[in-house]
């Protein structure tokens, strides 16, 4: 008897074991982090936010639930390569690149996109007081940084600065608090962001250098390369721009300058 229940017991481990390593082929799985009006996640464990809805309304027309995982942002291809996301969801710049084996590779080489749908560029954040004293790229040269690692700011603050003065912290919304705490002298991040964040709350001295702009960027949504999700999400993407969702949810969020559907990333 002790020998068929230690085998029963064995079976249901196993089929347990088994259950939860299966994926659910229903469910979109967006890797994400903390981006304030794009993904938040509040006290309740519910999701907000211009991107969040966008993801939901997508699955909607595709039939997929959707879920959001946080990631760590330096390990984004990783979490893709592995399955453990469907999808890279989260003020994804597509016309960048990133450093693969000491070598700088374009993201579109990398994962496939969408098409994109809003446009972004890379600012310097510094403290307010701080302003003066830089009026061009030179300025930032031998100077302290912190950027979110793996992020088109990562790129362009390695061209700006030396590598041993550049923090790299896992969401871009640290980056503000390390300037604010003194740690580093700038940080490189998503502009969009930035104007949601500077000179408010407990954000109220630290400023944008209008004074360096950068290139523009397009976000889109980043799938495996070969994934069928890439054409699923297009269709519906473009169905939402057409019936006027996606311009709706832009202004709900105060995107509505920036929202530009296109077929061409680069």
């Amino acid at each position: 008897m002790k020998k068929l229940l230690a085998i029963i017991m064995a079976a249901v481990m196993l089929f347990a074991l088994a259950g939860c390593g299966a994926k659910d082929d229903n469910v979109l799985v967006c890797g994400v982090t903390i981006f304030e009006n794009m993904n938040e996640q509040l006290e309740d464990g519910t999701w907000t936010g211009f991107e969040t809805e966008f993801a939901q309304e997508v699955g909607k027309l595709i039939g997929m639930e959707v879920d959001f995982q946080i990631i760590d942002w330096a390990q984004k291809y990783n979490e893709l390569e592995s399955g453990a996301i469907d999808c890279i969801w989260n003020g994804f710049t597509a016309n960048s690149s990133d450093e693969v084996n000491g070598v700088q590779v374009k993201r579109s080489d990398i994962v496939d996109f969408s098409y994109g749908y809003m446009l972004n560029q890379q600012c310097i954040v510094t403290k307010a007081d701080n302003i003066e004293n830089i009026k061009s790229e030179a300025d930032l040269k031998g100077k302290s940084a912190c950027v979110e690692g793996g992020s088109a700011g990562a790129s362009y603050a390695a061209t700006v600065t030396d590598e041993d003065k550049i923090l790299a912290t896992t969401a871009q919304i640290n980056a503000f608090t390390e300037v604010k705490a003194g740690a580093v002298d700038f940080a490189v991040v998503d502009i969009i962001l930035a104007k949601n964040i500077c000179g408010q709350g407990d954000y109220a001295d630290l400023a944008i250098v209008e004074a360096i702009e950068l290139d523009s960027e397009i976000y889109a949504v980043g799938f495996k390369k070969g994934s069928d999700l890439t054409a699923k999400v297009n269709e519906a993407i473009k169905t939402l721009e057409e019936n006027g969702k996606l311009m709706e949810l832009a202004k709900k969020y105060g995107f509505e300058n920036v929202l530009q559907v296109t077929e061409n990333i680069e």
